[in-house]
């Protein structure tokens, strides 16, 4: 980050942004009303809500209070907007020269997630309006700092997937004939929730979209979980979004309703091919293309290249869906160790009844790729 600010004539970084916050500093806000000064020359400074617990706050932070959630406090963002000036006085840094993202849309929620950033666009306004001047080449620059990942952010997000695994178990066991949809989903995600007092994980959260019989077929617009029961012969596609400590995982898993019908299961076979062809392929110096072909090429040889309707994969980590170039066909970037990527492919058949999707989160190593939602060694359900 100190070398970002310092290619683009920097002092600092300003956000409320959650997956940004929790990018420059560890921290993932309950409120998501925490503002961030991040200085290149002086440690960190975490503006926070009265009402925000602070159990979880890094201890190398410097917290000041400021009164959001304070009835005695009509305006606290003036009263915020006094704070920050006097730490420029007392650091002497420019707010012309403190970058920020002054786009508020795909963001990663809080940890209260029941409601959108409580930050008012004015608020946001205030502070554009003194922050150094934007371009679309400061913007892309900061979007390539959530690409490559850290050892303790890796940590972190293999901790998601070994939460989310506990998820996929429950998913498995339950795929039984008669179960609605939705009833499988809400098991998924209170499974995924329990975990929360398993070390090292103090928050989890799950969202589990699980699709049968025909509306697997719909899976590759990722529809919602619907009343329908299982019945004897489906496929069973599940969704997956899982986020641990404001780190996420991206899985989707595809099981049988005991033995599916021939034309299903060639397409389940063809999808587990495909897609454990693509994650072998993964290693440094690799396009994403390349990638994305191997997936393609692997379906459409089986005769199914019509029924994959989107890309191969994405970064993830610092959200569901990371900025970052995707796994898509004619894609040039390569692939760099300490990047984490999905792979994905999937096939979607409404004429024979169904569709299948399987999804890995894949690190790219110094020498390949370790796939870290792996079944193997996740928490106990």
């Amino acid at each position: 980050m100190r070398s970002f600010l310092r290619r683009h004539s920097l002092q600092g970084w300003l956000t409320w942004r959650p997956d940004e916050i929790l990018l420059l500093s560890g921290h993932f806000p309950f409120w998501g009303a925490s503002f961030l000064l991040y200085l290149a020359e002086s440690p960190s400074i975490l503006f926070v809500p009265v009402l925000e617990p602070r159990d979880h706050i890094p201890q190398d932070l410097r917290v000041i209070e400021y009164p959001w959630g304070s009835s005695d406090c009509a305006d606290p963002f003036a009263v915020l907007m006094d704070m920050i000036r006097k730490e420029q006085e007392r650091l002497n840094f420019e707010f012309s020269r403190i970058g920020m993202n002054r786009n508020s849309s795909r963001t990663s929620h809080p940890i209260q997630a029941a409601e959108g950033l409580p930050i008012p666009d004015a608020v946001r306004d205030r502070f554009s309006a003194i922050a150094a001047t934007p371009s679309s080449e400061l913007d892309a620059a900061f979007a390539d700092l959530y690409i490559s990942k850290s050892l303790e952010e890796i940590q972190s997000i293999r901790l998601a997937n070994q939460v989310a695994c506990a998820g996929i178990r429950a998913f498995q066991q339950s795929v039984k004939p008669g179960i609605p949809e939705v009833d499988i989903s809400a098991i998924v995600e209170g499974t995924i929730q329990k975990q929360v007092g398993n070390p090292s994980v103090f928050y989890a959260r799950g969202w589990a979209m699980v699709q049968s019989g025909p509306n697997s077929a719909d899976a590759g617009c990722f529809n919602r979980s619907t009343d329908r029961r299982l019945q004897a012969g489906d496929l069973v596609l599940m969704e997956l979004a899982t986020c641990v400590n404001g780190y996420w995982s991206d899985l989707t898993r595809t099981s049988a309703v005991g033995t599916p019908r021939p034309a299903l299961q060639r397409i389940l076979e063809v999808v587990r091919k495909a897609q454990a062809s693509a994650v072998s392929a993964v290693r440094p110096g690799m396009a994403a293309g390349e990638i994305d072909a191997i997936a393609r090429e692997s379906i459409a040889q089986e005769g199914f290249s019509a029924y994959f309707n989107h890309g191969t994969g994405h970064h993830v980590g610092f959200r569901y869906h990371d900025p970052g170039f995707g796994i898509t066909a004619g894609q040039s970037a390569i692939l760099k160790p300490g990047m984490i990527i999905t792979v994905e492919p999937g096939v979607y058949a409404r004429e024979h009844g169904g569709g299948a999707r399987i999804e890995d989160n894949v690190l790219v190593t110094e020498t390949g790729h370790e796939v870290l939602s792996s079944e193997r060694g996740a928490p106990a359900s």
